[in-house]
Formats: structure tokens, sequence, C-alpha cells
């Protein structure tokens, strides 16, 4: 170690022990890290640099930016250089093409390690007294993994090379840095929603109301069905599963992609849901049964619905979007964030299930495959090309794609606010869900 990483760490000794005894112990061989020089100096660790190497202060300020300008109490998560701390705590002009912020009112600046190693590699190469000295600066040593702490900042590099212990607060922070993205799309994309509403409007009018199934369907327990690599692994006990009467047997649900290799392994499943607003009869097996129900979002192309062969429901995601359509044709709002399985299981809760196991629930992809039956890229999606990872059951890394850790997350989420239900995952190979436990399925 450094004399500058001894004189870093003798602040945070006296202030954050527990910080200090975690920096004592941190490793940082493993890195390939070096100076990079521009305008500035930076770091650059495993080809990532830490902060821009051209302006660093203006890049700083960006990040600041962010924050309301009300904002009492902040939170960063990660440091970067640590220029974003030293700005948060100067009230001083800084340079001469822009003056920082008066962040006189800040009551508190509360530091996020995401990496430990990171953080002691920037300690041994910069003096970070100036914010370590700081009052209202608390570094916090035991990071809460499914909720950020109101309102922050989230420096991307540190993001990109974040512990693994610190993956699920990861994909939050992820998350919530392109939710404005997604919002944006979502706007972009309401002309195409409204006139596909219009153009269903007449199904709305005449099929039944989702809500309507509870009459037929109640039931302990169920098996939500999705088209992860996975649900290769349960043909056979789902076939024998299915083969028991309904009132001996778990209610089946199924989304839409996951009909046809189902249907070829002699599963019937009870209900479909679909919600895609690119789905075609392409992706469902040319017949099957007329009695499967179906359950779908008005976002489901007009041509998919009218075909559908056997009864058919609708529902609406609890999005503001529907608003104004419920108030004129009230329907079961399903949670719906992203993905199929979300009003999928939704629907279960609703049909009273308080056991639910998962079947090719993966968020990932096992074995490099993207889905069960499908071909890789038959559904938009290529294994080669994903660049994210979440843990899977037995905290493997396995390849996954970014709007896939946000799926697993809301899901996560939701599971919270579910506690009267049990949730099951079937496979080990697929993400880790928290909230829901391993059955096996044999």
């Amino acid at each position: 170690m450094t004399e500058l990483f001894t004189s870093n760490l003798a602040l945070i000794s006296q202030r954050w022990p527990a910080v200090a005894s975690k920096l004592t112990l941190a490793n940082f061989d493993h890195f390939d890290a070096n100076l990079v020089t521009g305008q500035n100096q930076t770091i650059s660790v495993n080809g990532i640099q830490l902060s821009s190497r051209h302006n660093r202060l203006a890049e700083a300020q960006l990040f600041i930016e962010q924050l309301p300008k009300n904002c009492v109490d902040v939170t960063v998560y990660g440091m970067g250089m640590g220029d974003v701390i030293s700005l948060l705590c100067d009230d001083s002009t800084v340079n001469d093409s822009f003056q920082a912020p008066l962040r006189s009112e800040l009551q508190t600046i509360t530091v996020c390690p995401l990496n430990y190693s990171l953080f002691a590699l920037l300690l041994c190469y910069t003096d970070q007294s100036e914010w370590l000295n700081d009052p209202r600066v608390y570094i916090e040593s035991e990071l809460t993994q499914n909720v950020t702490n109101g309102q922050y900042i989230s420096i991307t590099p540190d993001l990109l090379l974040i512990d693994d212990c610190n993956a699920v607060l990861r994909d939050l922070l992820v998350y919530e840095n392109n939710r404005a993205y997604a919002n944006q799309r979502s706007q972009d994309n309401e002309s195409i929603f409204k006139q596909r509403l219009a153009a269903n409007r007449h199904l709305l009018t005449k099929d039944a109301d989702a809500a309507k199934l509870k009459d037929h369907y109640s039931k302990p327990k169920a098996y939500v069905i999705g088209t992860g690599p996975s649900l290769e692994q349960h043909y056979q006990f789902l076939a024998t599963e299915r083969l028991k009467p309904l009132g001996q047997r778990p209610l089946f649900i199924a989304v839409d992609t996951a009909l046809t290799p189902l249907i070829s392994h002699g599963v019937v499943p009870d209900i479909v849901v679909s919600i895609e607003q690119n789905i075609t009869r392409e992706h469902f097996p040319k017949t099957f049964a007329d009695d499967i129900n179906l359950v779908y979002f008005p976002t489901v192309p007009t041509d998919v619905i009218e075909w559908w062969p056997g009864p058919k429901y609708n529902a609406y995601s609890q999005h503001t979007k529907y608003d104004a359509i419920n108030e004129q044709l009230t329907k079961l709002r399903l949670f719906s964030n992203g993905s199929v399985l979300h009003p999928a299981i939704d629907l279960a809760v609703h049909l009273q299930a308080s056991d639910i196991t998962l079947f090719g629930s993966d968020f990932c992809y096992p074995n490099n495959k993207t889905h069960a039956h499908w071909p890789d890229g038959a559904l938009g999606l290529k294994a080669a090309h994903a660049k994210h990872w979440v843990f899977n059951g037995i905290g493997e890394k396995v390849a996954t794609e970014l709007s896939f850790r946000g799926y697993l997350r809301s899901l996560e989420h939701y599971i919270r606010t579910k506690p009267h239900v049990a949730f099951y995952q079937s496979s080990l190979s697929s993400a880790r869900i928290d909230g829901a436990s391993f059955k096996e399925c044999k």
C-alpha cells in the first residue's frame, strides 16, 4: 500500500472503523489498472475509466445536476475518482467555466462503496481527504440491496466494476437510471397503443373480463409456465401432472410463446396469457384444443385475438395509460412491468393461488439458449449478443439481457408485496429469484 492509502485510511478509521476494516482486507491485484492522461488524469480499471480524462469536473457537474434543487440529503453510489463527492462538499467556484451549485443546504452526503477493492485502489493513488473530512459525509459499510436510498447519484464506472455481492443493487440502480428512457419510448409508442386500443375496442366489449375466471378457477396451487430454456427439463413432469383431474392438480397458466412447446409435449394449459403487440399466429401451434382460455391485453393484434379458438378474456395493465379506457370498460388490472410472466403470475394470485411454482421463468440464458423450443433468435434475441449477467440458483454467473434483469428485480419487488403467497422455482439453472424457494419437480 502507498502513503496516500495510509493517510486516507487514517481518516476513515477515525470515523468509520467498519469501513476501514474492509479496506484493510481489500485486494486489487486482480485489476488491470493504469493511469490515463488527457486534459486531466484518471485511472483506467479493466479498460473502464473511473472518470473523464478530458474534463472531470464538468462530468461530475452533470451527475450532480440530476439532483433536485431543494435536495438536503443525497446518497452517492460508487465514487469514480471522488470528484462528485468533492463537488457536493464544495460551495466555492471550482474553475473559470462554471460554478459548482451551492450545496451548503446539504445536510448529509452518504457514500456507498460498490466495490471495496476499487475503493482501496482509489485511496492508494489519490488524496480524498477533502471529502473524508467533511462532517456531512457518511460512508455506508453495509448496503441494502433491494431499495435505493432517497435522492441519489450512481457513478457509472462503479456500476460496471461492481462487486458481485452488490449485483442486485446494481440491477436496481441501472433499472432506475434507464426508467426515463423507457418511459420516453413508451410515450413514443403512444400513437400505436391508441390505434391498437381502438382496433380492439369491439373485442373488449364482446369478450369477458378476466376477473370472471375466478368463477371457474379458484385453486390454492398454480404452475406458471414461461418459455425459458429450463422448461425443457420439466416437460415430462408437467405432462404427468396435467393428466390428473382438475380438482387434484394445480392450475396451469402459460405465457403465449410457451404454448407451442407445451402442446408438442402433451401439456395443455388451462390459461394462456398474451400481452405482446408483435405476437403473431406463427407463434402458436397450428391446431390445439378449443377449451384453452386466452387472457389478453388490448395491445395484442386483433387478428390473433379473433383467431383464438377457445374462450377469451381481457385485462389491462396497471399502467396509467389504461386508466381512461378502464373508466369506460372496467377490466381486471394486472401487474405488468415488461414481461408477460408478470401478469401471468398476478393472474394466478388473483385466482386465489397461495402456492405458485414457476417453470421456464429463467430471466437468463441457461446453456447459452434463449428459449425452450424456439431457435436462437427466433423470438428476437440471441444468446451470443448478451452482455450482462445474473446469478443462477447455484451461484453461477449466467448471461442475460439488461431488460431481463429489470424484469427479474420487478418480480422480486412484486413477491415482497405478497407475503401470503409461497413462490417456488423449479430449476436451479434459472436466475435466482429473491423471495422464491427452490422446489425439485421430477
